[in-house]
């Protein structure tokens, strides 16, 4: 089956990276899993030995006829769902883990709808500059939008790091596997709000916060919240720690 870079079609073919990514998950007889991008099922079968049920959700309809060949007994026996669709615009079934190579052009707009999602594991495979930018710090030059975003939902660690030639083409870049557990101590109480102050901030990101943050709260009739964040006001929105963010989203919202 012909692959095609431009479509960002890059399987992994390692199988000591697929096993270890399998150990690493330490997935249960009862448990879903949710895989995107199942590419000609390298991951998936693994993935099915292992756990009660998966669900995979693949785009391209080539790879979506060679799967449904391939996994015809699973399918038929209800342990393997395949969607045949783009998972950026699918609601995503319950699931307890997400475990996958994502293609990486969706990386951010992907891993915002995994943070709305409730589960209790995800392991999955980046770009190893984007999983960098994952588990950057504030202050750091790839600290931004996707850090705080992340570390407000989650505890993040980079697991290993892949390389290129684990993937058949090979890409030219290397890869790492990433780790996201849900922090069950941080609830955003309304997601639009945290996400607009993200995104507004990190447009901005040359300005004193203070001047940004100011802007914001008049969107929201809110700027009395101001006086609580005095020590954050003159530092730039990439100094910002991720705590602090979901402080003033959630302020913003509680007095709506």
């Amino acid at each position: 089956m012909k692959l095609f870079k431009s479509r960002d079609q890059h399987l992994l073919v390692s199988k000591s990276i697929l096993y270890r990514i399998i150990q690493l998950s330490e997935l249960k007889e009862d448990e879903t899993v949710l895989e995107v991008g199942c590419g000609t099922g390298n991951l998936t079968e693994l993935l099915l030995r292992n756990s009660g049920k998966v669900i995979g959700i693949e785009k391209d309809a080539r790879f979506v006829r060679y799967l449904r060949s391939k996994f015809y007994d699973e399918i038929r026996e209800g342990k393997f769902r395949l969607i045949h669709g783009d998972a950026l615009r699918i609601n995503f079934p319950r699931f307890d883990k997400f475990i996958s190579n994502i293609p990486y052009s969706i990386s951010t707009p992907l891993t915002f709808k995994l943070l709305e999602s409730k589960f209790d594991l995800a392991i999955i495979t980046y770009q190893q500059e984007f999983a960098e930018r994952l588990t950057a710090r504030e202050g750091e030059k790839s600290y931004g939008r996707i850090s705080v975003a992340v570390k407000a939902y989650c505890r993040v660690k980079i697991l290993f790091k892949v390389p290129r030639t684990a993937f058949r083409p090979i890409p030219k870049v290397d890869s790492a596997v990433v780790k996201l557990i849900p922090k069950p101590e941080i609830e955003v109480k309304d997601v639009d709000v945290f996400n607009d102050l993200l995104r507004t901030s990190f447009s901005m990101k040359r300005k004193l916060f203070g001047k940004v943050l100011k802007e914001w709260l008049k969107k929201y009739d809110a700027e009395s919240v101001i006086d609580e964040f005095e020590e954050y006001l003159d530092l730039r929105p990439d100094h910002i720690p991720p705590e602090v963010y979901a402080r003033i989203a959630d302020m913003v919202s509680e007095n709506g």
